[in-house]
């Protein structure tokens, strides 16, 4: 009896050791394991096409509209249209580059905050609801 129960722990022991491995991927070659998320809704991106957006045209004379409300979860682009003198846009402590056409944008997604910002040598605010 002695021995038959030694077997049987050694054979438990080399079963268990076999689907141990198996079950780590055990180096086996298949590529038709597909993972995906248990709950999507935890750690999946909105799509940026939901997000809201708010233009300003940057001018040589400042930006249009300079003073806006906005939701939160909006981006707010600077659109350079029609200026001869590179422009910066100075918004919390960042600076966009000086430029005279292309874009700039910022995502506002906290509400109850404003915020100054500098558009050339005019100012502006962005209020975020």
């Amino acid at each position: 009896m002695r021995g038959q129960g030694k077997l049987g722990l050694l054979i438990a022991g080399v079963l268990a050791s076999a689907l141990a491995g198996a079950a780590c991927g055990g180096g086996g070659d298949s590529t038709d394991v597909k993972l995906e998320n248990v709950n999507p809704s935890i750690g999946t991106p909105t799509p940026e096409a939901e997000r809201p957006v708010q233009e300003i045209k940057v001018t040589d004379q400042g930006c249009d509209p300079a003073n806006v409300t906005v939701k939160a979860r909006t981006r707010v682009v600077w659109k350079w249209q029609g200026t001869t003198n590179p422009v910066a846009i100075m918004l919390a402590g960042q600076k966009s580059p000086e430029q005279t056409t292309g874009e700039y944008q910022r995502d506002f997604d906290q509400p109850g905050l404003s915020y100054t910002y500098q558009c050339g040598a005019t100012t502006g605010k962005i209020v975020v609801e």
